[in-house]
């Protein structure tokens, strides 16, 4: 500290071109060497306390030096004069210079913004500083915050007048207060580069040829403008950044005054926070800019031109943390990347999804229309402009949505049909050839014709017109319009269908649609001419044009009309007289009546018309009410004639007298009974209707007063005496019409004089000013009305006295509640308490003995002040109260909880002591309970629920989580709160109760858990999201009364110690319930029953009894039993401690999931569309699913060629005969010596046959009865669970085959999806990971036998792959260093060929991968070569690392495929290899053709053959190769393989972060495949078929419900899905690797295992692997119980059955060639042909006999010659 200021040290850092040192040596020899250096200012001045070696404020050093002790940087010293402070902003370089942006204050201790920059061709002397002035109307926003450079759209670029693609500076200002620090105030500027370049310009100018002290850089140390001279501008202009060539620089360190300025006006200003950074982008010409704030907020605006902006959206995105100058556009423009002190945000653009409807989208003249936003019109949704693909797009400033402004008719008649609609449709797109539009009105379509803007179609049939609500007339029905491009209804609006029948009324008639009324008919129509009779007459509707009639629209309906009020007394019988036009003729009419409804009850009254026919009069009715306390009530009166209804009623106001009139005065009074009601006074003290009484009453009787308030009021004896005490008020009767009538009221002798508007006639009451009297005593009230005076009432004058208060402290702010104590309180009726002056608001609830109020705010504390009472206008002292300092919040944790609230929030502060009641606020929504004061620094909260609902428009939610802002109320007052005061809420957890069986397994048994001590020493409670926001403090576990003691949670599972004794019941239960509190979310689980034990006082009786031997052998069993408890025990244990390392890996999975999800977003739901998974062929499926591993496989069909001979003509007959079919596969099921793969062959063989013959059908039937019979042995074997169970007979593969070609189009319309995702997902993970290019071992491997041992911790490169070598186009590939050259090769090929399938692309054995480095420079890089690391016989592979420095990686390495050479480097000069010049060679199979590759097997691993000819041993990450190899190294290379035991060891950890990463992908695998996706096609027919085959022989065979689950998971599960799921290449044109074939064979098993009927039973024997997703399996149990229950309950199509099979058929029919397959066949039956034979002898039915005649015919031999044939020869001459 010096001079009592201080200086905080600022410095920023950019990493930019430049050279080091004055460009010589010490020869004077010129050193020219440009590279990336780091460039480093500093605000460190002579300010600083801290002593250093040098100090400086600009530097720049090498980046391969020890930054830190580099001895001699290029930088430029302080002087050591210069005691301002500096503080640096940001920097950033452009176009040859590096520059610096900062704050300084001048001479006169004006902080102003400086911007500087140095040359980087020369030395940091070339340094040069000017000034930045941004200001709007003339204010000075003086302290710049961030600036970059930055792009400007058209408009704002013709606003300042620049070229086309010119960029500019924006930078972000604030105001200061003098001291350097920002305030609120801030603004954004724009400078042209015009600008900056001549302010530099002028600074040195002025240096150069001015030579003063101004120009000079007053704090660099050697700064120098040595002598003037007369340069030219273009002199000048070249000494700006000469090269470093040893020239004379003619001055060190210029800058420029204040006058020379840049200025710019600012064109956006805000008042409310400081600006930070920005960063700007173009997007369809519109210039946006992204600007940071101090609380944490990114701000969106678009920049119109140099004087108009606006801010459309704001984002927070880390409240109350500032948003650093760091902040950036990625490469794509698609996302924002903003740096805060605790995050690195990335968030997307804009979120155009958000706004659902056109107008939502486009807001032209709105401050939030976002410019990256847009109306797809054809897609019917919002998008930036490339999203939008075949259909025109509407930017957010256009002036009209796309919208249906007319419909023509725009309604019709239900009845009508086929009728031309015309819709006017503005901003309708152009139609292209072949494209059109629809109408659609509901779900019926009709071709449109194009006009313009108009389009023209015809309304539905009548069968497609909706049906028509009852009650109502029309209905709406949605009118689009349909496009033939994007298949998508992208406009519509309503359409009507009306029913003028539906429509009772005339006046609602003629004023809806086109309806008319036939008036004699009473009825509505839209066709009145040809539907109303003959001589009826017609009121056209009113929008009907010249009617011929001239009755048109509602004026013409019957009607009533009511001039005046109609005034009734209750219980008068009168008639009524009604008046009415346009009555229909009198000879048309048969009756009149009149319906009177009276508070909803109606009666009918005769009434009958007057000659003029325009008046009905209601016959005598009299007319009355039943409520007591209305003084009148509205009755209506309908007309009806010949019982038709004239549309509008007759309105009637009942009265009665005698209501609410209790006194004279009120029944005559204006003001309570109003003129013509004709009430009277009567005798008997009663108002009455005059002609009901007999004797009226004129003047009225002498007043009566019923009350005071208050009943009491206090004495004065204070001086000077008061007007009055207190205001009292009177009530009573007959105090008069008015007020003038009342002559006086007095209290005793005294006048209470009455109050201006005090009197109400209503209440028969007056206010009056009580008189002041200094005794305590009773006084008479008195008040005279005209002349009559009334009895007196008593008012009692009483003496309030103040005799305590408590508390006597309280907080500034107010809100203490405080509490007086005395006698005789409840005085008056007007009590207030003041405290120096300021209110304390009293309690309505004042007793005789106490008085409450609440304190106000205070302007200081500390202060003890007095404290009066006023009752009235007397003035009564109280003790004196102290005003205590506010609390303030500096600390409170955790600050994260769940929505529910409840939970212990533990607060810091400070003057919390005399706080009253404080309550934590979260989102302004405060807490059940008052938070508990512990100490004047300290106190206990409860979190309170959190009111999503009000977070705020545009919401970013963080993960699962949403910060809210959280405040505290101490009595009312909430204090400001500085720093990161958000919270963050997480979801509720959920619980399962014990009713959940998929959860607690056998420890439920009928909704009871049933607890065993002797084996279990917790329960434990299942839920999820447990632990995301909550501790062990914040759950409670209570079994009946007892709370329990929780031992642990984690994100899944609540571990609770139960008591040693059974809890009581409670409330009547059988057994004590198990209940949680979570704060304030409340579960019951159900109840809980603990397992009788074996008391050992029983066993020794026992044992005492029968005898020694008996007692040995309990105590055996005993030890038995103990044992078996302890291992339970320790399973159990196990199973915990496994829980808890999934919750300790769960943020290493979420950052897993969250890097895949980056490298998936080509296999979004989005983007999926662009990518093609490339399926195998349908032979290379066949092969795969049916022939894998088999010899005997047919040719593919060639129909020029084909042969068949009669002998295997007649074979194929006799194959399509059920009964010898079903023969033969017996036979060979039955026949021990039929080998497995012979079996399988045979089945698969049969299956081709069928499919060639186009009998599917034929296929099934036969499988259907194999099957029945298969059911029927085991069965009857007692084997019933076994029926499937084994694969080595015909029957099982033919099982397998049908499915296999039944679910194929399943697979490939939409289950294949998942499963292609869940490829990649373990592709790009797996490779995320150092990978053993040897064993295939990998480090995020999910099978632990598997997993790499070692600890590499790889750095990721960015290769740059050339795609294009003439265009110079290349594709950034990230390897990582560990990676072999073939794995970087992999790779590479993965991303240059990645939408092509596997075996188009080039092979990594057939390339070589060249390193491109400077202008002529390529290097084959291989994995063994000269530089190959060697230690005796061991050779260790070389890795990308190895080969390339660095330095070189970092700064981008680029590298090219080239066809492989025979000696590497022989020729440099090779075409590159990639998708833009591979080219298709004649005949080849394959596009690449590769002459000089070795033909290596594409095994994915580095080729070990010739390296085991060699002797030598070759490794790559580990040496687990060597060991398995070397005899020497055998018993370590065992030791470490049983390592893999221990579970840490075995780095279970790993696996378990690779499950959860990838558990996203392999839950919708599984919800696709059991049909539990929320969009799902219908089941497929033939698991249906084959499911409801088996439901129906379980009911036959009467087996049980687990017999029949395990029939079905031998089927389609084991024998279809687990192939396909653990051989994705089987289905896909894909690479299988060891790693990935590893993980999915551990995910079948999961699946396998989840289809089970019975639990696994885990030991401690189990593998490893097993224990992975126990925490799953009760989950996916379910979905196939639930999978199952679908099946069983869906209705079986025939038809769709019956087309899939012709579908599978069709899919594989022409494939393989039907002689090659019969000759196969041939064969295989010869072998068995005596066994055949012999079977078929011994049923000597007619067809068994005709089946063994032609198998005898088929193989009889012709000759030796052709017994002899082999296999692939046809031996036969007869050709069929």
């Amino acid at each position: 500290m010096k001079d009592g200021v201080v200086s905080e040290l600022s410095g920023v850092g950019i990493i930019a071109p430049g050279v080091l040192g004055d460009g010589t040596n010490d020869k004077d020899d010129v050193i020219v060497i440009k590279r990336n250096v780091l460039y480093v200012s500093s605000g460190h001045t002579s300010l600083d306390p801290v002593e250093y070696s040098y100090m400086y404020v600009n530097a720049r050093r090498r980046l391969d030096n020890d930054l830190l002790g580099l001895p001699n940087p290029d930088f430029n010293s302080i002087t050591p004069f210069y005691n301002k402070p500096i503080q640096f902003k940001t920097a950033f370089d452009y176009e040859g210079y590096t520059y610096f942006v900062s704050f300084r204050p001048n001479d006169t201790n004006y902080f102003l913004s400086r911007l500087s920059r140095v040359c980087q061709e020369n030395s940091l002397h070339t340094l040069s500083e000017i000034y930045l002035s941004c200001v709007y109307n003339n204010v000075d926003y003086n302290l710049v915050q961030a600036m970059s450079v930055g792009p400007v759209g058209p408009e704002l670029n013709t606003s300042l007048g620049l070229q086309a693609g010119d960029n500019v500076l924006y930078g972000v200002f604030a105001k200061g207060d003098g001291s350097g620090v920002a305030t609120g105030q801030s603004a954004m500027c724009i400078y042209k580069w015009d600008d900056i370049e001549d302010a530099f310009f002028k600074a040195l100018e002025g240096c150069i040829n001015v030579n003063n002290d101004v120009h000079t850089l007053d704090y660099a140390d050697d700064a120098d403008c040595p002598q003037s001279f007369s340069f030219t501008a273009a002199d000048i202009q070249s000494l700006m950044c000469p090269p470093n060539d040893g020239r004379q620089l003619y001055r060190r360190y210029s800058q420029g005054t204040y006058t020379e300025a840049a200025v710019s006006d600012a064109l956006l200003t805000v008042n409310d926070k400081i600006l930070t950074s920005v960063t700007t982008a173009i997007e369809e010409d519109h210039t946006i800019a992204f600007i940071g704030t101090d609380n944490g907020q990114l701000i969106k605006a678009e920049l119109t031109n140099k004087t108009l902006s606006r801010m459309y959206e704001t984002v927070t995105i880390d409240t109350g943390q500032e948003v650093r100058s760091e902040t950036f556009l990625d490469e794509t423009s698609n996302y924002i990347i903003a740096l805060t002190a605790k995050k690195l945000v990335k968030l997307q653009v804009a979120n155009c999804s958000q706004f659902i409807t056109c107008d939502e989208c486009i807001r032209p003249g709105q401050l939030d229309a976002d410019p990256y936003c847009g109306w797809c019109t054809l897609h019917k949704k919002c998008t930036r402009f490339k999203e939008c693909q075949q259909s025109p797009w509407l930017p957010s400033n256009s002036a009209q949505c796309i919208e249906i402004t007319n419909v023509e008719p725009p309604f019709i008649p239900k009845t009508f049909e086929n009728i031309s609609i015309s819709l006017t449709v503005e901003q309708l797109p152009p139609l292209n050839i072949n494209q059109n539009y629809n109408c659609k009105f509901g779900d019926f379509q009709s071709s449109a014709i194009k006009d313009g803007e108009t389009l023209t179609c015809n309304s539905p049939p009548l069968s497609h017109v909706p049906q028509i609500p009852t009650s109502q007339a029309f209905v709406d029905v949605i009118l689009s319009v349909h496009s033939s491009v994007t298949d998508v209804d992208f406009v519509s609006t309503d359409f009507t269908f009306f029913d003028c029948s539906a429509i009772t009324s005339c006046s609602e008639c003629v004023s809806s649609f086109t309806c008319d009324w036939c008036i004699y008919d009473n009825k509505c129509t839209h066709n009145a001419s040809t539907l109303c009779t003959a001589d009826d007459k017609i009121i056209f509707n009113g929008n009907a044009v010249s009617p011929p009639n001239g009755f048109q629209g509602q004026g013409s309906c019957p009607q009533i009309y009511q001039p005046n009020e109609e005034l009734i007394h209750a219980n008068i019988r009168k008639e009524v007289r009604i008046p009415i036009m346009n009555l229909p003729n009198a000879t048309k009419v048969n009756s009149y009546e009149c319906e009177l409804e009276i508070k909803a009850q109606t009666v009918r009254i005769p009434a009958t018309v007057d000659e003029s026919n325009s008046n009905i009069t209601c016959s005598q009715y009299t007319y009355d009410y039943t409520a007591k306390d209305k003084q009148e009530v509205n009755a209506y009166i309908k007309v009806f004639w010949n019982d038709n209804e004239i549309d509008n009623a007759y309105q009637v106001t009942l009265y009665k007298c005698s209501v609410q009139r209790p006194d004279c005065s009120r029944c005559y009074s204006m003001n309570t009974t109003r003129s013509g009601l004709d009430c009277v006074w009567c005798t008997g003290d009663q108002c009455s209707y005059s002609p009901f009484c007999s004797s009226i009453v004129n003047e009225c009787p002498s007043p009566v007063i019923i009350q005071t308030l208050p009943i009491s009021v206090t004495t004065v004896t204070t001086q000077p005496e008061p007007d009055f005490t207190e205001v009292i008020e009177l009530f009573g009767t007959d105090f008069g019409q008015m007020m003038s009538d009342i002559d006086n009221i007095m209290i005793d002798n005294k006048e209470c004089v009455i109050v201006a508007d005090g009197f109400n006639i209503a209440l028969q009451s007056v206010k009056c000013k009580a008189p002041v009297f200094d005794s305590v005593s009773q006084r008479d009230v008195i008040i005279t009305v005209q002349g009559k005076t009334s009895a007196p009432v008593v008012i009692l004058y009483q003496n309030p006295l103040i005799s305590e208060l408590s508390p006597r402290f309280g907080i500034q702010a107010g809100g203490t509640t405080l509490t007086f104590s005395g006698s005789n309180l409840n005085t008056g009726n007007d009590v207030m308490v003041s405290i120096d002056g300021r209110e304390c608001y009293v309690t309505r609830s004042i007793s005789e003995n106490q008085i409450m109020c609440t304190t106000s705010n205070y302007t200081t504390s500390g202060a003890e002040v007095a404290v009066t009472v006023t009752f009235g206008n007397a003035v009564r002292d109280g003790p004196t109260f102290t005003y205590t300092t506010n609390p303030t919040v500096t600390d409170f944790q955790p600050n994260k909880g769940i929505q529910a609230g409840g939970q212990n929030i533990r607060v810091t502060g400070t003057n919390f002591q005399y706080v009253q009641k404080a309550t934590m606020l979260l989102n302004s929504v405060s807490a059940e309970n008052i938070c508990i004061i512990l100490s004047n620094e300290e106190m206990d909260c409860e979190s309170p629920p959190a009111d999503l609902s009000t977070s705020g428009h545009r919401s970013r939610r963080q993960a699962d989580q949403e910060v809210l802002p959280l405040t505290f109320s101490f009595d009312g007052f909430v204090p400001a709160l500085s720093g990161d005061f958000g919270f963050s809420v997480y979801p509720n957890p959920i619980y399962y109760p014990f009713d959940n069986m998929s959860f607690y397994g056998e420890t439920v048994v009928d909704g009871i858990y049933r607890y065993d001590k002797d084996i279990d020493e917790f329960i434990k409670l299942i839920g999820s999201d447990i632990n995301l926001a909550s501790d062990i403090e914040d759950v409670e576990v209570f079994i009946g009364s007892v709370k329990c003691t929780v031992n642990s949670i984690t994100r899944t599972v609540v571990i609770v110690e139960v008591p040693d004794k059974e809890p009581n019941p409670v409330d009547g239960e059988d057994h004590p319930i198990v209940k949680i509190q979570h704060g304030n979310i409340n579960v019951t689980f159900g109840p809980i029953e603990y397992s009788s034990k074996i008391q050992v006082e029983i066993i020794i009786v026992v044992c005492s009894v029968i005898g020694v031997a008996i007692l040995l052998f309990f105590i055996i069993l005993l030890i038995h039993r103990r044992r078996i408890k302890q291992y339970d025990k320790e399973t159990k244990k196990v199973y915990v401690e496994m829980e808890r390392i999934q919750e300790e890996v769960q943020e290493e999975a979420q950052s897993a999931f969250a890097d895949l999800t980056v490298y998936l977003t080509d296999l979004t739901a989005d983007d999926f569309q662009g990518i093609v998974m490339p399926f195998v062929t349908h032979k290379q499926y066949v092969c795969n699913m049916m022939f894998n591993g088999f010899e005997h496989i047919p040719d593919s069909q060639n129909k020029d060629s084909e042969n068949i001979t009669t002998r295997l003509q007649q074979l194929s007959e006799l194959l399509l005969n059920k009964s010898f079919l079903l023969t033969f596969i017996k036979m060979l099921d039955s026949n021990s010596k039929v080998t497995v793969k012979e079996k399988c062959n045979i089945a698969s063989l049969l299956v081709v046959e069928f499919l060639i013959e186009d009998k599917m059908d034929y296929f099934t039937e036969v499988l259907e009865e194999l099957l029945i019979d298969n059911i029927d042995y085991c069965v009857s074997s007692h084997k019933a669970k076994q029926v499937l169970a084994r694969t080595d007979s015909v029957t099982a593969k033919l099982l397998s085959n049908w499915i296999a070609l039944s679910m194929y189009n399943c697979l490939k319309d939409y289950a294949g999806h998942p499963l292609y995702v869940l490829y990649h997902a373990l592709k790009l993970r797996i490779e995320m990971g150092p990978v053993d290019a040897i064993t295939g071992r990998a480090t995020y491997s999910l099978n632990l036998d598997d997993c790499l041992q070692s600890d590499e911790r790889p750095q990721v490169i960015t290769l740059n792959a050339i795609q294009n070598s003439d265009s110079g186009e290349f594709q950034k590939v990230k390897v990582l260093s560990c990676d072999t050259i073939s794995q970087v090769k992999e790779k590479i090929l993965d991303t240059l060929y990645k939408n092509d399938p596997y075996t188009d692309r080039p092979k990594v054995q057939h390339l070589d991968l060249s390193w491109r480095h400077g202008r002529g420079g390529h290097l084959i890089l291989s994995d063994i070569d000269a530089t190959s690391q060697r230690n005796g016989q061991l050779i260790k592979l070389n890795t990308i690392g190895d080969l390339i420095p660095k330095t070189v990686a970092d700064n981008g390495c680029t590298v090219a495929l080239v066809k492989k050479q025979t000696v590497a480097n022989a020729d440099i000069d090779l075409d590159v290899v990639s998708p833009a010049t591979a080219t298709p060679a004649a005949g080849a199979a394959s596009k690449f053709v590769f002459d000089n590759a070795a033909l290596e097997p594409d095994n994915g691993a580095i080729s070990m053959k010739s390296l085991e000819e060699s002797g030598m041993k070759h490794y790559h990450l580990t040496l687990d190769n060597v060991g398995r190899s070397d005899p020497k190294r055998k018993s370590l290379f065992n030791m470490h393989r049983n390592a893999k035991r221990d579970i840490k060891e075995i780095k279970f950890l790993r696996a378990m972060a690779t499950k959860e990463a990838i558990k996203e992908y392999v839950d919708e695998m599984f919800n696709t495949i059991f049909w539990a996706s929320s969009s799902q096609l219908p089941i497929p027919p033939s698991v249906k078929y084959l499911f409801d085959l088996f439901d129906q022989e379980a009911k036959k065979q009467g087996v049980d419900d687990l017999t029949l689950t395990t029939w079905k998971n031998n089927s389609v599960p084991s024998k279809f899905w687990v192939q396909v799921i653990k051989h994705p290449e089987y289905i896909f044109d894909i690479k299988q690797t060891g790693p990935i074939m590893g993980t999915l064979s551990i995910i079948s098993r999961t699946f396998i295992e989840s289809c089970s009927p019975k639990k696994i039973q885990l030991t401690k024997e189990s593998e490893v692997n097993r224990l992975l997703y126990t925490k799953e399996m009760p989950h996916y149990r379910s979905l196939v119980d639930n999978f199952y229950k679908k099946v069983q309950t869906a209705e079986f199509q025939r038809a769709s059955f019956v087309q899939e099979l012709h579908n599978s058929g069709k899919n594989f029919r022409d494939i393989f060639s039907r002689t090659s397959t019969l000759e196969h066949l041939f064969s295989y039956l010869k072998d068995h042909t005596d066994k055949l034979t012999s079977l078929l002898q011994q049923d000597e039915g007619y067809e068994t006999q005709r089946n063994l005649r032609q198998l005898r015919s088929v193989f009889a031999e012709p000759n030796e010659e052709s017994s002899t044939s082999q296999h692939s020869k046809n031996p036969y001459e007869d050709v069929h």
